[in-house]
């Protein structure tokens, strides 16, 4: 019995690790920027834009907030796992980055999904965060969750299917002690509207 609680253990920190929303919504953005440019050389500098504000200066930020701790990494997991610890921090990249990053995206007149699958993620981060000061939501629920929505949004209701996926993730979230279950709903709900909202504030947009 003692085995199979430590491989089940095992298996959600599989699921937990290589679901990390942080990770995945670069991939995202970046396939989006490719997917939905008219030419290279326009996803080159959408590509740009997103590896700058969402890889580049938030690792040299968490970097430098860690350097004089006694254990320092460069994972890019253990990055994240800092964030998830620090909310305060997440509002404030979001308020450094988030609002150039959009304000910089609306003038050059990226694609509309692109824009909202930006808005979406801050928004949700930002939302997530807030609650976070006093009651812990899962961030991972509802970055994967905006996530799957804009994939859906972006390449047809088929990536609808990966909602299957909340579930598996929710169970790994929950065997490895991360979130209760109603932070994973609350987590989950977030996600939904915010998803929906910013879709709706693209529109008009376009």
């Amino acid at each position: 019995m003692e085995h199979q609680v430590t491989r089940s253990t095992y298996f959600a920190q599989v699921i937990s690790k290589f679901t990390n929303p942080t990770i995945l919504s670069v991939i995202i953005l970046l396939l989006i920027a490719f997917t939905k440019s008219k030419n290279l050389s326009e996803s080159g500098g959408w590509f740009a834009i997103i590896l700058l504000f969402f890889v580049f200066i938030p690792v040299v930020y968490v970097l430098v907030r860690i350097s004089r701790s006694e254990k320092q990494t460069k994972s890019p997991v253990e990055l994240t796992k800092f964030l998830k610890r620090h909310p305060g921090d997440i509002l404030f990249l979001a308020l450094l980055l988030g609002i150039p990053c959009l304000i910089t995206m609306w003038f050059l007149k990226a694609p509309t999904i692109l824009f909202s699958t930006v808005a979406a993620l801050l928004t949700g981060s930002v939302v997530t965060a807030l609650f976070n000061l006093f009651y812990r939501v899962s961030f991972h629920l509802t970055g994967i969750t905006i996530l799957i929505i804009m994939a859906a949004q972006a390449w047809g209701p088929f990536c609808l299917f990966l909602l299957a996926t909340i579930p598996l993730i929710s169970w790994a979230k929950f065997q490895i002690s991360d979130h209760t279950i109603p932070q994973l709903i609350i987590g989950t709900i977030v996600a939904v509207a915010v998803s929906i909202g910013t879709l709706q504030l693209g529109f008009i947009r376009s």
